[in-house]
């Protein structure tokens, strides 16, 4: 299970750890030490959702009660836990709340070469982001990488490979349960060579002019084999007719 790292935040003062993203029907566990000054405890108030909850935190170890909130399984959920200078309070279970993705897009720029750079902010954890770019008649995952998390700006580079004529790509924040926060389109058009294509059926493979990302798919419509580069290695596959997703392109051979 994906562990979820609590923020831990100051406003105007006030100092907070906090945790977000979805319910999943059970407590959180909350170590509570003495205040530095000896008197009471570091935790002095929870809210969950932005309600004052009723747990009694004047003690080393407690429960906030998720379950009394009324929260639907599944359902986005923050729970902030104001204290004191000092000290902060312990979550031992933050992995019963599931991140959730979301994020503010400042600026999402894409040049013709397939430089791509954009600045985010108050992104909910360290989920990656993931582009994507519509190519043989659905979106199809190119770049992945890894979000930093938290509050403030953040910059990203990346690049991708364009394929001849129109590119269309989006930007999307991934969650551990493979939801997808789906934020900012670019589009331009690139000058670049088409890729050809050949079925060897003697070296069983399938070979390409140019290297590109491609996919071969069976006649169920699943897809049997994914790549990135000049060849695919057909050895495993069963006979049969087959498409092959690749550059800006898709074309059929037969397996013999």
């Amino acid at each position: 299970m994906a562990m979820v790292m609590a923020m831990i935040t100051s406003v105007h003062g006030q100092q907070s750890v906090e945790l977000s993203g979805l319910y999943q029907g059970e407590n959180l566990l909350v170590v509570n030490e003495t205040n530095p000054d000896g008197v009471g405890f570091c935790c002095y108030e929870v809210r969950v959702n932005g309600q004052l909850t009723a747990d009694e935190v004047n003690s080393h170890a407690f429960e906030v009660d998720l379950r009394s909130q009324g929260i639907v399984l599944g359902k986005g959920l923050s729970v902030r836990l104001m204290h004191r200078p000092g000290c902060a309070p312990r979550i031992l279970n933050p992995e019963v709340v599931k991140p959730s993705p979301g994020f503010e897009l400042i600026d999402f720029k894409v040049s013709s070469t397939g430089d791509v750079v954009w600045t985010s902010s108050e992104e909910r954890g360290r989920m990656p982001y993931v582009l994507q770019q519509f190519k043989w008649g659905k979106w199809v995952d190119v770049v992945r990488v890894d979000g930093r998390g938290g509050p403030g700006e953040r910059y990203y580079s990346a690049h991708i490979d364009p394929i001849f004529g129109e590119n269309l790509l989006r930007l999307t924040h991934l969650a551990p349960d493979g939801s997808l926060e789906v934020k900012g389109e670019a589009r331009f058009s690139a000058e670049v060579p088409q890729v050809d294509f050949e079925y060897n059926h003697k070296k069983q493979k399938i070979e390409f002019s140019r290297p590109t990302q491609f996919e071969v798919v069976d006649a169920f419509g699943t897809v049997v084999l994914r790549g990135d580069g000049r060849q695919g290695v057909l050895r495993y596959l069963a006979r049969g007719e087959y498409f092959v997703n690749f550059g800006a392109r898709s074309e059929t051979f037969k397996k013999r």
